[in-house]
């Protein structure tokens, strides 16, 4: 983490230094990480001699454990939910037209690198815009205050015209007022400003998230593992080609080997092993010479390397005999604790700055509308991807009647995402029938005054 004293201006000077120790420090990690998940993982630069067989087999654990720990946390999306429907309303069309899977893809972003950004911007038509960015393109400085709040955020990337080949680096600065743009071209050391621009939010338009404390991947601390698992599997794949042909021994041969000259030596050899025959006389013998593997013990290192992969990660291996069977939700969800608990994780880390999009979302949708908008009568909901247990779920809501509100009833079932809206229909339901017997301690006049009311 980067860290400057508050109120830090940020200067061309101080842009190179930064950009130059990110460059120096994080990308080779970023870059590295980048490539697991692509399934480059190190066995594919393994150099052996020439002479003796040379399997790099790399195994996608990086890509399952990142894909699975997104798709569990993020793979419904987000919901919110706000008493003021008007707000509620605006606020979900600008989420909405922005969304398609820009959470999914910062969820992946963080679970690849430990840590990802979301631009907030206005477009032409000033509308609300954002857009995720990876964590090889931002660089997010810090102060030093308890606090530590984002003084300001570097963006940077480069621009080469095909024409010409030249080559310029760019950096878009982002502080709690302005844009300021600077560049670089080779003939350069440092970094020159070449233009200022406002944004128009009252605060750093740039979203961290974090993917934990530590801002590391979900298959960083497992990629010796990783590079252990793929050298065991390509290594026990060159025992098998180079041995395939094994070497004939040949003992007291006899007629037509001893005292044979090289040519005929030759010769002999060539036909038996087109012919695929052996004349010996009585003393000759004739056996294949392997090499002798302790398969087992390389199995069982390979067994252990593949489930620490797992165990360590927090991601369960779903093709592991222990998923198999009906399993009821409870059982489901002890096996998948380990993921839940890194979801619960994620979840921490993901809702505070998110909590900062909504409040820049919201001064500008009060800025527009002349409201007041509170972005703290928000509440955000992850819905976990999972496969439930629905009519087990669906006894324990029975159970349950006359003991908790229909609400949260309803909040118990994982198909239901408005909960609000649902409640609503079952309340104008009872109504239309009349039926006010089964609405546990609500009274007609409320059931009527709540449907009229919405």
């Amino acid at each position: 983490m980067i860290k400057v004293k508050t109120g830090t201006i940020p200067t061309a000077e101080l842009v190179t230094k930064i950009i130059e120790k990110f460059k120096n420090a994080d990308i080779p990690r970023l870059t590295n990480l980048e490539s697991y998940y692509q399934v480059n993982n190190k066995i594919k630069g393994r150099i052996l001699d020439s002479s003796k067989p040379n399997n790099k087999i790399a195994h996608g654990f990086a890509k399952y454990i990142t894909n699975m720990a997104t798709g569990y946390f993020m793979g419904e999306g987000i919901r919110i939910e706000v008493d003021d429907e008007e707000y509620k309303e605006r606020l979900t069309k600008v989420l909405d037209q922005n969304m398609d899977d820009n959470h999914f893809e910062i969820s992946k972003e963080m679970s690849k690198k430990g840590i990802s950004f979301e631009l907030l911007y206005m477009d032409e038509k000033s509308e609300i815009r954002f857009r995720k960015f990876n964590a090889e393109e931002f660089i997010p400085v810090y102060s030093f205050s308890v606090s530590e709040f984002l003084e300001f955020a570097i963006r940077i990337w480069r621009e080469e015209d095909l024409l010409s080949d030249k080559k310029i680096d760019y950096a878009e600065v982002y502080t709690k007022n302005e844009i300021i743009t600077y560049e670089k071209d080779a003939d350069r050391e440092v970094y020159v400003e070449v233009g200022r621009d406002a944004h128009l939010f009252d605060d750093v338009p740039v979203i961290v998230y974090w993917n934990n404390e530590e801002m590391k991947g979900d298959y960083e601390d497992v990629l010796t593992l990783i590079d252990a698992y793929d050298k065991a599997q390509s290594d026990t794949a060159n025992d098998f080609e180079y041995f395939t042909d094994a070497y004939l021994v040949l003992i007291g041969a006899g007629a037509g080997f001893e005292k044979a000259n090289d040519e005929t030596d030759s010769d002999a050899i060539k036909t038996m092993r087109q012919e695929r025959i052996l004349l010996l006389d009585e003393n000759g013998q004739a056996q294949w010479l392997i090499k002798q593997v302790n398969d087992t013990a390389v199995e069982n290192f390979k067994n252990r390397t593949y489930n620490d992969i797992f165990f360590l990660s927090l991601v369960p291996a779903l093709t592991d005999e222990s998923f198999a069977g009906n399993l009821t939700g409870v059982a489901i969800r002890y096996k998948l604790i380990g993921l839940e608990q890194l979801a619960a994780m994620k979840e921490y880390k993901f809702l505070p700055a998110y909590k900062k999009k909504i409040r820049l979302i919201t001064r500008q949708l009060n800025l527009k509308y002349n409201r007041s908008y509170d972005p703290n009568k928000v509440t955000t909901y992850f819905d976990r991807n999972m496969t439930d247990n629905i009519k087990e779920l669906a006894e324990v809501v029975s159970l349950l009647d006359g003991i908790i509100s229909k609400e949260t009833q309803l909040s118990i079932l994982p198909f239901i995402k408005d909960i609000k809206e649902e409640f609503k229909k079952v309340l104008e339901d009872k109504a239309r029938e009349g039926d006010y017997e089964n609405l546990g301690n609500i009274d007609e006049d409320k059931v009527k005054a709540y449907v009229e009311g919405s």
